[in-house]
């Protein structure tokens, strides 16, 4: 007897070609971000000695392009703002979510958020806007005079995200206005 396996969802439709988006938000409009709760249980804190391992983990599952391992980690790590700036959201020595502060290269005074991410199980409680809120916070307190980050546009839960944390798009191409129209359409519609 055969037995009919179920047909796997169509994969999402693409907005346009794949691209980075990138957002910004001032200090002056960071300032008035409220902070975001940490929620019961976890912990929000700054990376730790011993958190390497944890964070390369869960880095995998963000789907960030080539292959984390400790070298790369480390290396990363050594970048300015890096080690006291970048945040983790941990529980019993996991971390569930994290991401990296930098420092935009070419642009004078403006920090970045860099690959921000929680693990599946743990999304949609409040982990990510929590950390990606302190980086911010760091970063404008060291005196940066914005923030920026870099997003896929097929990320729209971390679209979302910025957009209501106060982040804005940033226009710096022809093409857009037009693939932040689709990302906006493709928000609407969810």
């Amino acid at each position: 007897m055969t037995t009919l396996q179920p047909t796997p969802p169509p994969p999402a439709p693409r907005l346009l070609p794949a691209m980075q988006l990138s957002m910004e938000i001032s200090a002056e409009r960071a300032r008035l971000m409220p902070a975001a709760p940490v929620p019961d249980g976890f912990e929000l804190r700054p990376h730790r000695a011993g958190d390497e391992e944890s964070w390369i983990d869960l880095i995998a599952t963000g789907g960030f392009g080539p292959r984390w391992d400790r070298a790369r980690f480390d290396e990363y790590m050594k970048g300015a703002e890096r080690r006291s700036g970048s945040r983790v959201e941990a529980r019993g020595g996991r971390i569930f979510a994290a991401t990296f502060a930098s420092v935009e290269a070419g642009a004078e005074g403006v920090g970045r958020v860099d690959f921000v991410v929680a693990r599946p199980e743990a999304r949609g409680k409040g982990l990510a806007r929590a950390v990606c809120s302190a980086v911010v916070r760091y970063l404008v307190g060291r005196g940066y005079r914005s923030v920026v980050l870099y997003t896929d546009d097929w990320r729209l839960p971390a679209i979302g995200l910025y957009l209501s944390m106060g982040f804005e798009p940033r226009m710096n191409g022809a093409d857009m206005p037009a693939r932040w129209d689709a990302v906006r359409a493709a928000l609407s519609s969810r």
